[in-house]
């Protein structure tokens, strides 16, 4: 069953402040166009809130990384957090892409045995108006499992906890699609057919979750050092379902040091998820090269200069707040609409928060994906 515990002494303030409610698309531009001004949405055609349209009264645009932000303000103004073992293994998976894809070739025999990219693609009834684009992105990564080499590699990327829901599926799948483009490309056709903080979930979950990082030590130097300071976060998640309540560890989620006129910087265990530039470059703490018996071993040899943060030994780094990478993750997709064809794009991360509690005083993550054209097929 979810837990809730008391962090500090501070009375959870309501979330007050002056923005307007979004559509779907008006969200999407707030956050994809501010960050891409090479790719502009066309038609949106489906996303996370077809189904769930009130979701959008509450949600909080935050262009710059919609899981990062959403902890830092509920921090930063006493608000409750409310976080499920999804939302972290979102925010994991998103980071995890920026790497793989800065390093798609040393990479490439960890994940494909074929050369340059494979094209997948996938049937589905209807048109473009009228079909679930989330199913089928669903779908892909089923036909992505057939092509890689590694029999778990969908098991490990889709959640599947207590808390999952069909939308933090189709979020994965995409971030899967987007993880793999440079080793595939892919297509949907379509054809007419017939018509405080509360942890949610169950102990299991998180420990599923921390089961999952494992394998990070596994694909090379950066990764296993990002294995090691996720540990200790997720560790304590599941340690709180035993009345383990870090309330030091959940002070120290994150704080902000402004220098004047200067940079500001973010320090706390919040940093962890933010390891990856968009361009896969490492901005994590520094660590020394492993060798090949410390990648399957105990390394702990994070290695940090001047850090306020240590938990388990393994240091945190401090982070300029103009260089906390995006949460979310783009994939190109073509689309054969009955013969019509388009160039489209799917999107899918943490775009913004949610408001929740009957008090409107606490804060969730709010994975969403998107799908939408950019340009007609020639």
């Amino acid at each position: 069953m979810p837990i809730s515990f008391q962090v500090s002494t501070n009375v959870a303030e309501p979330v007050r402040g002056h923005w307007k409610s979004l559509s779907a698309n008006g969200l999407l531009e707030e956050v994809w166009e501010r960050q891409s001004r090479d790719v502009q949405n066309k038609g949106l055609l489906n996303h996370t809130f077809s189904t769930n349209p009130s979701a959008l009264k509450n949600a909080i645009p935050q262009p710059r990384n919609g899981f990062v932000d959403t902890i830092l303000n509920a921090y930063n103004a006493h608000h409750n957090l409310e976080l499920k073992p999804d939302d972290v293994w979102i925010a994991i998976v998103s980071q995890f892409n920026f790497y793989v894809n800065a390093h798609a070739e040393e990479l490439r025999s960890k994940f494909v045995a074929h050369e340059d990219k494979k094209k997948l693609v996938i049937s589905g009834d209807g048109n473009r108006f009228t079909a679930n684009f989330g199913e089928l992105a669903s779908k892909m990564t089923d036909l992505i499992q057939e092509n890689v080499v590694d029999p778990e590699l969908q098991k490990w990327l889709l959640p599947d906890f207590t808390t999952t829901t069909f939308n933090d599926t189709v979020v994965c799948s995409v971030l899967m699609m987007s993880t793999l483009k440079e080793y595939f490309s892919y297509g949907f056709e379509l054809r007419c057919g017939l018509p405080s903080v509360t942890l949610l979930g169950e102990k299991e979950d998180w420990e599923k979750l921390l089961a999952r990082i494992d394998k990070f030590k596994t694909f090379g130097e950066e990764p296993a050092a990002w294995e090691k300071l996720l540990r200790p976060i997720l560790s304590r998640f599941v340690r709180a379902f035993d009345g383990n309540f870090d309330r030091h560890f959940w002070s120290k989620v994150c704080h902000i040091h402004a220098h004047g006129s200067g940079p500001s910087y973010m320090s706390g265990w919040l940093t962890a998820f933010c390891v990856w530039n968009k361009d896969g470059v490492w901005i994590g703490p520094n660590y020394k090269p492993l060798s090949a018996r410390q990648l399957t071993g105990g390394w702990s040899g994070l290695i940090t200069e001047g850090v306020p943060l240590r938990l388990d030994g393994v240091s945190y780094h401090r982070l300029d707040t103009k260089k906390i990478p995006p949460a979310i993750c783009e994939v190109e997709v073509s689309l054969d609409d009955n013969g019509e064809k388009f160039e489209c794009m799917m999107v899918a991360g943490h775009i913004s928060s949610t408001i929740c509690g009957v008090k409107k005083d606490t804060m969730a993550p709010n994975p969403a994906w998107f799908m939408f054209i950019t340009s007609e097929s020639k």
